[in-house]
This record gives structure tokens, sequence and C-alpha cells, in this order.
């Protein structure tokens, strides 16, 4: 449960609604633009949210933990700075959002519910719909490389260290250490770990006729 000031608990708590929503934007050019759901523009810390918008959000999905925690808006390109141009542009990309309750008659009392930034944008003739990323999925990404027996660099790239052009159009590698062997000779630049240990080896039984002297069981 969110810890609410006083005066928007009595908000809340009042017979009749005087709350509405606010949407506060900050572009990637850093251009700061807000939103609101009442039916005239109000200040909200210093940023002008224009009415009628059209921005919807759904459901917000606030959890605590580390679980993701995501939700989605949807517009209408009815405001200059939602056009389709600024969407093309790429101005949206990874903004970051904060939602807001905002008491209309007085903006300077809010409750923060949820903050993000825009996820995956879907445009159509008339609007937009965007994901919204919570904090929370940052640690939902793979970081790092993959401790694999397969190679992990793109044939011909720097890592690979091979030169494409030397070989057909289309060739693939099969990313084994085999392939790199037999059919490339760059075992030097193999980016997998074809000694790696797997369930296999690590579930077998002893074998009585294993040589045990210490030397490796690659040799």
């Amino acid at each position: 449960m969110r810890d609410l000031s006083p005066e928007f608990r009595a908000l809340i708590e009042a017979e009749h609604s005087r709350v509405c929503w606010c949407w506060t934007i900050t572009r990637a050019d850093e251009i700061m633009l807000g939103f609101t759901d009442h039916d005239r523009d109000l200040t909200v810390g210093g940023v002008i949210h224009y009415a009628r918008s059209g921005l919807t959000p759904s459901a917000v999905d606030s959890r605590e933990g580390f679980a993701v925690d995501n939700s989605a808006i949807a517009g209408a390109l009815d405001h200059e700075s939602l056009d389709s141009a600024a969407l093309a542009k790429g101005l949206f990309d990874g903004a970051q959002i904060i939602l807001r309750r905002v008491s209309w008659e007085n903006p300077d009392i809010t409750d923060t519910v949820w903050a993000g930034r825009f996820g995956k944008i879907t445009r159509s003739d008339n609007g937009f719909t965007a994901d919204l990323v919570g904090p929370g999925e940052a640690l939902n990404r793979a970081v790092g490389r993959v401790f694999s027996k397969m190679c992990d660099a793109r044939f011909g790239d720097a890592r690979c260290g091979v030169d494409a052009a030397n070989y057909p159009e289309g060739t693939l590698c099969p990313r084994t250490f085999e392939a790199c062997q037999s059919l490339f000779n760059n075992t030097v630049n193999f980016r997998g770990f074809p000694y790696l240990i797997g369930d296999d080896a690590m579930q077998a039984g002893p074998d009585s006729q294993a040589v045990r002297d210490g030397s490796s069981r690659y040799s």
C-alpha cells in the first residue's frame, strides 16, 4: 500500500471525486510534455498538462519486489506534440513517463501512481499504442555472455575474424568447434566453450575402466 499524503487521502475519501489523471512524458530529446484527462489544462510540477490529449492508460500493474510491472497507454494523435512525424523520428522511443493522480482544484496535491518508460510503440492511422515498461523490466534482460559449447560470434564479424568475402554468398557456420577447426581453420577465434561439461557428464557415475592419473579427459 502506498503512503498517501493527508491532503490526497482526504481527496479520495471525499463524497465527490475531484481527482484526474496526468501523464508527464520526457522525450528522447529531453523535451517534457504533459497531458491530462481533465477538461482544462493543468500545470503540474511546472509543466503544462494539456487537456483533450486522447491518452488512455490500461490498468496499471505495479508490483512489489522484482516482478515485472508493465502496463500500456493508448492515444489519439490530436495534439501537435503527439503527431505521427514525432513518433516516426523516434522521439518517443524509450521516453520516460510518470502517471499521477492530481487534484484539479489544487494541482500541487498529487499522488504518483507509476513511473517507467515507453516500450514498443505501435502506430495506426489516427493513433498509437505504447507499452509502458516499469523499472523491474531491466532485471528481466540477459546481461553478458552465455556459456555454451556453440560459438556466439556472427560469421564474418570482428570477433569471428573470418573474411566472409572469401566464401560464397550465404555461407553459414554451424557454430561448432569442429566446424571452426575443419572448415575455417579458425579455432583461435572460436567464441564458445567446446569443453564445457554438460548435464550428461555431471550426472554420469564413475567409470571403473577410466584412467585416473590427473590428466585432461580431453587429451
